[in-house]
């Protein structure tokens, strides 16, 4: 899940060059249409997965539209873009309490503190969802890969994403690159919030109390770094979930209560010894006489 979001966070940063805190918040909304759906209709969570991706999209290229591109043309900034998008978080998770109460009210289901592992699937000893989330995520790199190395519309994310202004000196029409950048990363981050409740308890403000894990996620792997976001994350992602279940056994369940502090660690240490993360360290080691000795000889095996 934190693999899918760090792909998303990423991929805004090139194309609209800020931070968008609001991308977490797009995971609250994708948490309350899989609830949606099983709570008060009875469907299985997994039936929202594509639906949840739809409407990510349509609510992050709204927000593109009416706020980010509005702001960009009146001369905002980059600070004033990023407060923007802190805005947005604000008003979803404020959104997401109202339509809660609105649902309790109206269908008397209340949306607080709720999971839906009752919904989901046993394969063994083991919840369906761990598979799933794999498979999933695995799918959408796959697929990530191939619209971006493969595709004339990815070459030209790329391209905009190197420079916007050479990009439309070469014809590449910038604000459709940005309104599909947008609907991508909000339909990946409420895809990954789809998956959250199948393991985790949900409330309006999830998707914005792991904004901390998704820019872990993508600094360890570069923020300039598509690839990189995508080890990033799966690495913050193994070691909240995997090192906090090793830790429980070893000093007792009340570290569980501190699996938040992971993501934190490892912002901290990334910011402090490698700013541009995984990145930053390939590059280094290519640029080493290691690194040049190593490519000579994958060119050697390759020939």
């Amino acid at each position: 899940m934190i693999t899918i979001l760090s792909i998303g966070f990423t991929l805004t940063y090139l194309t609209a060059k800020i931070p968008n805190f609001a991308h977490g918040t797009y995971a609250g909304v994708g948490i309350y249409v899989v609830w949606t759906l099983s709570k008060i209709y009875g469907f299985s969570p997994y039936i929202g997965f594509p639906l949840s991706f739809v409407i990510g999209g349509i609510v992050s290229l709204i927000l593109y539209v009416t706020v980010i591109r509005v702001i960009t043309q009146l001369g905002g900034g980059a600070v004033v873009l990023t407060i923007s998008t802190l805005a947005i978080q604000i008003l979803l998770t404020a959104m997401l309490s109202i339509y809660v109460f609105w649902a309790r009210g109206v269908f008397g289901t209340y949306g607080m503190g709720f999971m839906l592992k009752e919904f989901d699937f046993m394969i063994g000893t083991y919840p369906g969802i761990f598979p799933m989330s794999f498979l999933i995520c695995f799918v959408v790199v796959i697929l990530l890969h191939i619209l971006l190395t493969r595709t004339k519309t990815g070459i030209a994310m790329r391209a905009t994403a190197e420079d916007p202004e050479l990009a439309s000196v070469l014809g590449i029409n910038i604000d459709m690159i940005q309104k599909l950048s947008w609907f991508l990363t909000g339909g990946l981050a409420c895809l990954a919030g789809a998956m959250y409740p199948l393991w985790f308890q949900s409330y309006p403000n999830s998707g914005a109390m792991i904004m901390t894990s998704i820019m872990a996620g993508s600094l360890l792997g570069g923020f300039d770094n598509i690839y990189g976001a995508i080890i990033g994350g799966f690495g913050v992602g193994f070691s909240e979930i995997v090192l906090t279940a090793w830790l429980q056994k070893q000093l007792g369940p009340w570290v569980g209560r501190w699996r938040p502090i992971v993501p934190m660690v490892i912002l901290v240490a990334v910011l402090l010894f490698e700013p541009r993360g995984l990145t930053g360290v390939y590059e280094r080691v290519k640029a080493s006489p290691i690194g040049d000795r190593a490519l000579a000889m994958l060119g050697k095996k390759e020939e």
